[in-house]
């Protein structure tokens, strides 16, 4: 078994993970900005918008507000990262376990 390409694997893994986690996130951003959230949650609610909002500002900065204002930035971001995961991550994994035999 090769060193790295199990190296490559858990990378992989744990790069797909992270993914996963930001999924996440984003659809709970979604989800809290349709209700009013409790001030316990203030500091849950900041991060939530601080780690989203470093995945949105690329994309607001190529993508303008559509149809009368409505914010599609997570959509984009699920698929963005959607597409990360199912071209690169996979690749990755894929590479690992044909270099470990």
């Amino acid at each position: 078994m090769s060193l790295f390409g199990n190296l490559l694997i858990v990378l992989g893994q744990l790069t797909r993970l992270a993914v996963e986690i930001l999924e996440l996130l984003i659809i709970l951003r979604v989800l809290m900005s349709w209700v009013r959230v409790n001030p316990p949650l203030n500091r849950l609610t900041r991060l939530f918008y601080a780690v989203t909002e470093a995945i949105y500002r690329p994309v607001r900065a190529v993508m303008p507000v559509l149809l009368g204002g409505m914010d599609f930035t997570p959509l984009f971001a699920l698929a963005g990262l959607y597409a990360i995961d199912r071209l690169l991550v996979s690749s990755i994994i894929r590479l690992g376990y044909q270099l470990s035999g």
